[in-house]
């Protein structure tokens, strides 16, 4: 052999060595995310980086948080790892619930592939057989789904709080989950029973009891961030920008500072453009001209009727003293997020305007009731009591520490909800519907005569296991949990509602216990996590010219 052919063998991995490769890649994936399935699940600690490259320590026991903390550090370097979190992108990025459960589908359904092909079945007859069991899956799921009002309070909050499964107290979870209803069916109201967007849901976090919604935006400033200093927290404006309430406010949006010297006419000798001050005279003609077009604007301002003026950017001192001179409350420096002003605008009926002279009657909004609280080191401006589809959430914490955890766990509430608004179809939770699936699969592998018959059977056994998981992580025995779930779907009706609930460690139905879910977020995670199997139980070999396979080793490789 020479040597070219001696180090072409060794950039080569073929059959089960390139199977197990994908193995344990995907298995090593799973392992990541397991732990925080179901409501019992366990916390993670992940060392990462934020978005300005800095580093830091997220703890979640959300899989798609996880994940995406893992991309913003080294992130997933391990070839067959990248291929496997991009086939999850499609339920982490659209539905940001049910990434766990296509996680532990996907790497178990290319485990029991691997596993299949090792005892002599063609690959091509397990993707015939997988394929044969998601669209049953989909007929059983037809049979066991209900459907959902867009407008239904009651179902929604069940949405909701099924979806919360971090360690919330009972009265909490049940404030969470109340006022994330109420944003949903208000969005879904206003929509016609058309699509509507949860962009227009704003969740703000502050150290309390209760979950306040509003209707309307809370904008929120704060010192910028290169006024990290001290003294420059103290020099930031803290005084009140709009005093007591103004009920009944008429409201003007303006993205762009209000500069009255951004077109100045020369003042100098040589008629250039700019303002050049050669003389004492200059300087007096100058002052003079700036103030006159300062009270310009802000008579402007004021004739058109604005009772509160909102802008993107930080207004010269000067200009905001004259415009409030004029009885105008001055909302500026909302930058934080930058589409702030735009749901200001879309509550209020404004229409955002690039320059403040663009601005006329016809662009103002309207807000029932505008006021501002402090709160922390921010300055909170509610602009509620709008008739526009805007809400917001103020969500009250435990500690300052739970303000960033709650704060994703009730956004993640809101979306999932509006899934099932959207879809307008429901599924039982707590394991209830991969048990349906798994029991009807055993019983539909019996009728295909074909080898695809052992896929049916390992998709079925993959299936189950998600309430065997769940039953784990919620500290019951699961060998014993899968035999009493199994009685239970063998005894009932077919399909049946039956979970698994992690209080008694029994098997109920979850339609009574309300626990439910949207449709979409099981059968988008069956369809990725089928998807994803075929992709990667396709490769035969593994070539790596010039470098070294090696294991992938989460725990070092992503600190």
């Amino acid at each position: 052999m020479t040597d070219d052919e001696s180090r072409t063998t060794d950039w080569l991995a073929r059959d089960e060595a390139a199977r197990s490769y994908v193995v344990e890649s995907t298995r090593a994936v799973e392992s990541l995310v397991a732990s925080t399935y179901g409501p019992r699940g366990s916390d993670s600690v992940v060392l990462t980086f934020d978005g300005k490259g800095e580093p830091e320590t997220v703890v979640t026991k959300d899989a798609g948080e996880i994940l995406d903390a893992i991309e913003r550090g080294d992130g997933f370097v391990h070839p067959v790892a990248a291929l496997f979190v991009d086939g999850l992108d499609s339920v982490r990025r659209g539905l940001h619930d049910g990434t766990t459960a296509a996680a532990l589908l996907g790497a178990r359904l290319v485990e029991s592939g691997v596993d299949l092909i090792e005892e002599g079945l063609h690959p091509g007859s397990i993707h015939v057989g997988y394929a044969m069991a998601a669209n049953r899956a989909g007929e059983v799921l037809d049979g066991l789904a209900r459907p959902v009002d867009p407008t239904d309070r009651t179902l929604l909050s069940q949405v909701a709080s099924s979806t919360l499964t971090t360690d919330l107290d009972a009265t909490r979870r049940h404030e969470y989950a109340d006022a994330v209803s109420a944003a949903v069916a208000g969005l879904a109201a206003e929509s016609d029973g058309e699509w509507f967007d949860t962009d227009d849901v704003t969740v703000r976090t502050t150290v309390g009891d209760g979950c306040e919604l509003y209707r309307g935006q809370v904008v929120k400033r704060r010192p910028g961030a290169h006024e990290t200093s001290e003294r420059s927290r103290l020099s930031f404006d803290w005084s009140p920008s709009v005093e007591g309430v103004r009920t009944g406010a008429t409201v003007a949006v303006v993205e762009r500072e209000i500069d009255v010297e951004e077109t100045a006419t020369s003042f100098g000798s040589d008629g250039s453009g700019g303002v050049t001050l050669e003389t004492a005279g200059g300087l007096s003609a100058y002052a003079s001209a700036r103030d006159a077009a300062v009270e310009s604007v802000a008579a402007g301002i004021a004739d058109l009727g604005v009772e509160v003026l909102v802008v993107r950017e930080e207004l010269d001192d000067s200009v905001a003293r004259a415009i409030r001179a004029r009885g105008v409350s001055v909302v500026d420096r909302v930058q934080y997020p930058k589409s702030d002003i735009h749901r200001v605008a879309r509550a209020t009926g404004a229409s955002v305007v690039g320059h403040v002279a663009d601005l006329d009657r016809s662009k103002l909004g309207r807000a029932g009731q505008v006021y501002e609280r402090r709160v922390g080191d921010e300055k909170w401006t509610y602009f509620d009591e709008c008739d526009g589809s805007v809400f917001t959430l103020v969500v009250g914490t435990p500690t300052e520490q739970s303000r960033r955890i709650n704060a994703t766990l009730v956004e993640n509430a809101v979306e999932t909800t509006a899934v099932a608004a959207l879809d307008r179809q429901l599924l039982p939770g707590a394991g209830a519907a991969p048990l349906a699936v798994a029991h009807d699969l055993r019983s539909f592998a019996r009728s295909v005569e074909g080898r695809e018959q052992l896929a049916i059977e390992a998709f079925a056994d993959v299936c189950e296991s998600l309430a065997v998981t769940l039953a784990a992580n919620a500290g019951y025995d699961p060998l014993r949990v899968q035999a009493t779930l199994r009685n239970a779907h063998a005894s009932a009706a077919s399909p049946a509602p039956i979970g698994f609930d992690v209080d008694t460690g029994k098997p109920v139905d979850a339609w009574d216990h309300g626990v439910v879910e949207p449709r979409r977020v099981f059968s988008q995670a069956v369809d990725s996590a089928v998807a994803t199997a075929e992709q990667l139980l396709s490769i035969d070999a593994v070539v790596t010219p010039g470098v070294d396979l090696g294991r992938l080793d989460p725990q070092t490789e992503h600190a």
